[in-house]
């Protein structure tokens, strides 16, 4: 059976990580998970999908209380942080060997460390291009209100994949390539991750 390749994608909020994932899918024709991840996670756990949405690459706050508060709405068991990560990590295997495919995202660098055809690519880019994309994105005028939300999804994101990896979120050793969108463009960068692809894989 042909190895079936993998394209792992971290990215600062604002850096075009998104589009530049739906691009290369896309084009290569891969399937493409990132929100889409928390459906095909719930389909083959049977668990509810917004217990996955509600912990969806946010930093580890399981509590006693939160526990309760998830019993009084009618959860019949308590599925810890750690539960849901387990669920999520064997969901994405199992995407891995099921079809090409990117991944937005959720520590798939990491889940997948071990897996010979998969190629992380870490995309960050410059904080005033990103205030532009975003402010432009959500049509918001207020940059320092934009900077504040870059500010604290990337913190959100680097908390998240820090506390389950034991890596460094964004830095260049945590990954195979880190790549500047501004420097080239969404459309250019694409291009070279599809050629990088190409050159790692044949």
């Amino acid at each position: 059976m042909t190895p079936k390749i993998v394209l792992s994608i971290g990215r600062q909020f604002g850096s075009g990580g998104k589009v530049l994932g739906k691009t290369i899918a896309e084009k290569l024709g891969m399937k493409l998970y990132d929100s889409e991840l928390l459906t095909y996670a719930a389909q083959h756990s049977g668990i509810d999908q917004k217990l996955f949405a509600e912990k969806d690459e946010k930093p580890v706050t399981s509590s006693f209380f939160q526990n309760i508060n998830h019993i009084i709405a009618g959860n019949d068991s308590i599925i810890s942080d750690e539960n849901i990560f387990k669920i999520q990590s064997d969901a994405i295997r199992k995407a891995a060997v099921e079809s090409d495919c990117v991944i937005i995202g959720r520590c798939s660098d990491y889940i997948l460390r071990d897996y010979e055809y998969c190629m992380s690519v870490f995309y960050w880019a410059p904080i005033d291009d990103r205030i532009d994309r975003v402010a432009a994105r959500r049509n918001i005028d207020d940059r320092d209100k934009v900077r504040q939300l870059i500010e604290r999804e990337d913190s959100r994101r680097a908390k998240y994949y820090n506390y389950f990896t034991g890596k460094t979120w964004g830095a260049a050793s945590s990954y195979d390539v880190c790549l500047n969108v501004s420097l080239l463009g969404v459309d250019a960068t694409a291009e070279l991750t599809i050629e990088l692809l190409k050159k790692r894989f044949g």
